[in-house]
């Protein structure tokens, strides 16, 4: 290796960081020689305040460092990409099973109390250096066989953020507590979870300790680092950087989460109903599955005990809420409430056919930086749930002409290094069209202030039912069958086709009054298991566990239909997660300096008469409930042919219907993908009452929408 790879600095040219240092693998050490590599790599463990497993000693954080060896060395400070994903040191693969092997089993009592001990800091015996410390490590430190995995390596992530590596940044990576390497438990949407990714911008910016071992005795300090950190991902790892954000650590300069969750609760619920995936409802099984500490060798059978036991109290603390809000439960969670407290920017990523992390997701996180002062900005795809360059399936898509890791570059490169460039010029919202995906628009806000009513002309009223046999229904079907015609499941109130092209903007509003009609209220409304759940997970909308009437099922989808088929962006699989893309151009992404290019790629499309703009859920039991996650709290026992108001918001969408096209409004009951629980029940809708708000970009006068 030219020692003069080794004394380079960042180079800033046009507003971005150019690739100047050279690359080196990590993963084998065949490949990676601390010695000479030009990217140094290694492991700290970062102190936290709790003693989560109590052991007496305060739990500590595995962490993944790369960087630059020459900030190293000390010819300059970098700035860090920190991703907080708690899958990247491993994850348990056999997660439905489990949760199938421990729905009977007996645990010993967990008191959550316990988590909240308070522990002496550790007493350290000496210090290391990041050089020394490096020099010291193997790629085995990070990059082995995942042992809860078939297939997997620990930290699979390893190679996401190597364009930034290239460029000068520091590329942290950490699971967080519960993983292998790590200790504690993995406790989702807690105050635990969250303060772990904390601790390690902490770390970063110079006020906290961490260590060079296991044994918490060598201390190692970032001296590299200039204290300045932006935290990127997507999914979980889009989630833990708004999660940290709402404390306002020091440091913490800016977030790129894509993808991202600002509530628990309305990820896996709708305003008192389920909407996630029937399997994964308790968030006990996510914790079990980014647990890979279940693996670690040196742990005693009693220590892992202690993980299941804590996992099994948390399923039993969410049986007791129900799929409705609760504060003691929720509340951390809800990270949207600590907005007062976010003290740095965000660029937020998200895409408008993601129905794994929901589009409301995105939308009251870009309330919360509005409601913060913040400055803050959104790029919306027509995408599933991806970031819009994808390293380990090797495509990206471009975004309005430009590579996105360029354009968050730019973004990082101004809030990290204070270089004066176009990113805070940014449009406010930078949007992927849904009928041409090769062209983008810009909007100076979310909340346009313009509305379209839509009233129903019909009296009477409507019922539909929860027999899946008699509309010819199933997983694969649902969405095909409910957006062309009303069946005994789903009524449909349609428009009449519009004259000129409407573009719809943030979250529709669906108004009506509707009562239980029938179903056998004494016995739960026979519940069924259709998904082949597990029964601990099947008791969360039992009345007897929660003590109340629970998720009697109303679904809303928001369609664009046409009477010719006209083609559209949407996910093809039956738990609509999936959009196949087509490469437009071989090599077309260009991560610069030597690290290969990524395939250019295209969202394939469909060809049909009708589109699912978006959907929601809701629980008649839960009439109180609006937008707002914590209004869901307050659930009632419903009565046979007793009516109340229902106000049901959609998640969050921005789409342009085209000339000759209508919107429908389909009320269904129960939606088979994601039917935990099937019951056998009827609704009777006041016809009259039915109408909806729909945020537009333009005047447009009110609609009617008619029976069909």
């Amino acid at each position: 290796m030219n020692s003069k790879h080794n004394s380079k600095v960042p180079v800033f040219e046009q507003g971005l960081a150019q690739p100047v240092f050279p690359f080196t693998d990590g993963k084998t050490g065949e490949n990676y020689d601390p010695a000479t590599s030009s990217i140094v790599r290694y492991c700290v463990y970062v102190e936290s305040d709790y003693d989560m497993d109590g052991d007496g000693k305060r739990d500590l954080i595995k962490t993944l460092v790369q960087v630059p060896r020459s900030a190293v060395e000390g010819n300059y400070k970098a700035a860090s990409l920190f991703e907080a994903r708690p899958y990247c040191a491993g994850v348990q693969e056999d997660g439905y099973a489990h949760m199938k092997e421990v729905q009977d089993k007996e645990y010993r009592k967990f008191d959550f109390a316990d988590l909240n001990k308070k522990v002496a800091p550790r007493v350290p015996s000496g210090s290391i250096s990041a050089m020394d410390l490096a020099l010291k490590s193997d790629p085995s430190d990070w990059y082995y066989k995942d042992k809860g995995s078939t297939d997997s390596m620990v930290y699979e992530n390893l190679d996401n953020f190597n364009y930034y590596l290239v460029r000068g940044f520091a590329v942290i990576v950490s699971a967080g507590f519960g993983a292998l390497g790590s200790d504690g438990f993995n406790y989702v949407g807690s105050d635990y979870e969250r303060d772990a990714f904390k601790f390690v911008v902490e770390w970063l910016h110079g006020d906290r300790v961490a260590y060079a071992d296991r044994e918490g005795t060598i201390t190692t300090a970032a001296d590299w680092s200039n204290g300045n950190v932006a935290m990127t991902g997507r999914s979980y790892a889009g989630t833990m950087p708004f999660a940290v954000a709402t404390t306002g650590v020091e440091g913490l300069k800016t977030i790129v989460p894509v993808a991202g969750i600002s509530d628990w609760y309305s990820q896996q619920n709708m305003q008192g109903a389920q909407r996630y995936w029937p399997k994964e409802m308790l968030n006990s099984f996510l914790a079990y599955y980014c647990s890979s500490r279940y693996n670690d060798d040196t742990l005693s059978e009693e220590q892992k005990e202690d993980i299941a036991a804590f996992h099994h109290e948390l399923s039993l603390r969410q049986l007791k809420c129900g799929f409705d809000y609760d504060d003691d439960f929720w509340g951390s969670g809800n990270y949207r409430l600590h907005a007062d407290q976010i003290r740095c920017s965000a660029l937020i990523v998200q895409g408008l056919n993601d129905e794994n992390v929901s589009t409301k997701q995105f939308e009251m996180m870009l309330k919360a930086f509005q409601q913060s002062g913040q400055t803050v900005k959104a790029i919306l795809h027509q995408g599933p749930h991806i970031t819009p360059t994808m390293p380990n399936k090797n495509y990206g898509i471009l975004i309005d002409g430009k590579f996105y890791d360029d354009i968050v570059n730019e973004w990082i490169s101004h809030h990290l290094y204070g270089v004066e460039n176009q990113a805070e010029s940014m449009p406010a919202v930078l949007v992927q069209t849904n009928y041409d995906q090769n062209k983008w628009e810009t909007a100076d806000s979310w909340d346009t202030g313009l509305v379209m009513q839509l009233n129903c002309d019909a009296s009477g009223t409507s019922v539909i039912d929860t027999d899946w046999e008699a509309a010819g229904i199933s997983a694969e079907n649902f969405d095909d069958v409910m957006g062309i015609k009303s069946t005994n499941m789903g009524q449909r109130y349609v428009t009449a086709p519009f004259e000129k092209p409407v573009t719809i903007q943030g979250t529709v509003c669906l108004n009506l009054k509707a009562a239980l009609k029938d179903g056998d209220i004494e016995q739960d409304f026979h519940p069924e298991n259709p998904n082949d759940v597990d029964t601990l997970t099947m008791q969360l909308g039992c009345s007897k566990i929660s003590g109340r009437m629970d998720d009697v099922e109303i679904a809303v989808l928001l369609c664009d239909v046409c009477e010719e088929p006209f083609d559209s962006i949407q996910t093809t699989d039956p738990e609509r997660n999936i959009i196949p893309v087509k490469t437009v151009k071989e090599g077309g992404i260009i991560n610069g300096g030597d690290l290969p290019s990524f395939n250019q790629a295209e969202f394939e499309t469909v060809h049909k008469n009708y589109r699912v703009i978006t959907r929601a859920f809701a629980d008649l039991c839960n009439p109180s409930a609006g937008y707002e996650p914590e209004t869901a709290k307050d659930s009632i026992a419903l009565k046979h042919g007793e009516y109340h108001d229902y106000h049901i918001y959609l998640n969050a969408t921005r789409y342009t219907l085209e000339p000759g096209h209508s919107l429908a409004i389909v009320i269904a009951t129960e939606d088979p993908i994601n039917c935990m629980i099937h019951k056998t029940y009827s609704i009777e809708i006041d016809n009259a009452t039915v109408n909806a708000v729909v945020p537009v970009t333009d005047t447009i006068n009110d609609m009617t929408i008619a029976l069909q």
